[in-house]
């Protein structure tokens, strides 16, 4: 049973961050970018750069949590 929980977490970790660094960091701040150049808006286009440059900052963060609250419930750690 603590190895299904322990893979779990460590899926959960993974598909967070990927929603988390891919989907609203670098997604969001890409559409946020477009959305900018219309009325053109120094602050959303650079929001939306410092978004797209710290996305991989979003997914490493709640990957690494899930993996090792995972692995540490997996082997016991």
């Amino acid at each position: 049973m603590k190895d299904f929980i322990g893979n779990a977490l460590i899926i959960i970790g993974l598909v967070a961050g990927i929603f988390v660094g891919g989907y609203l960091m670098l997604y969001g701040g890409i559409i946020q970018i477009i959305n900018a150049i219309s009325p053109v808006s120094a602050s959303g286009i650079a929001i939306g750069i410092i978004k797209v440059l710290f996305s991989g900052v979003g997914f490493y963060i709640p990957f690494i949590f899930g993996y090792c609250f995972g692995y540490s419930i997996k082997y016991n750690c």
